[in-house]
């Protein structure tokens, strides 16, 4: 029971932090917004990896809630077909992504052995898989004129965010693990 109480907690304060975070960017970054799903720069894009590296299916169930809700509330009211399919691809593609790369490069938990290859890979699969399904949810339901000009725009914004996330994410994990390393040494 402990272990379900545990999933559960992960996954309460990844859904609200990344909700938060979320809401957050795409308000604040709106002028960035170019065509339909697609920002220039996307920071969720660099969340969402470092959420599915790390937490898996928990990661990715808490992009799928934080995405049908602001999916309902701010850019497709009403229209939750639409937004259940844009939401699967929000969550899946990442999950997916990170789950074949992490076996293929044989990534830590800690992400201590990512290396730039393994990063661009995961950049890049990412990047294309995620414009490929959004752009063609949106074309498909008529919320997009131009599919391969929104694929344009969506993997540009989604290599940014990701390489601007994941490198500040690695670059400030030893010194998180430092701290907590003294932490621990200064209770025990």
């Amino acid at each position: 029971m402990g272990q379900y109480f545990q999933s559960f907690k992960l996954l309460a304060v990844l859904t609200l932090g990344y909700g938060l975070f979320y809401f957050a960017n795409n308000l604040s970054t709106e002028f960035l917004y170019l065509t339909p799903g697609a920002h220039l720069v996307h920071l969720p894009s660099g969340i969402k990896i470092l959420m599915t590296l790390i937490a898996g299916p928990i990661g990715a169930l808490a992009i799928f809630i934080v995405s049908n809700v602001w999916g309902v509330l701010i850019p497709f009211p009403g229209q939750f077909g639409l937004v259940f399919l844009l939401s699967i691809g929000s969550a899946g593609v990442p999950w997916l992504v990170c789950k074949i790369c992490a076996e293929k490069f044989r990534l830590h938990g800690d992400l201590s052995n990512l290396t730039i290859r393994a990063l661009v890979s995961i950049s890049l699969s990412y990047a294309i898989l995620n414009s490929l399904v959004t752009q063609s949810i949106l074309y498909l339901g008529g919320e997009s004129p131009d599919l391969w000009g929104g694929i344009g725009v969506m993997v540009l914004g989604d290599l940014t965010g990701i390489l601007l996330i994941v490198s500040l994410a690695r670059l400030l994990a030893p010194s998180i693990k430092a701290r907590a390393s003294r932490l621990d040494h200064d209770q025990g």
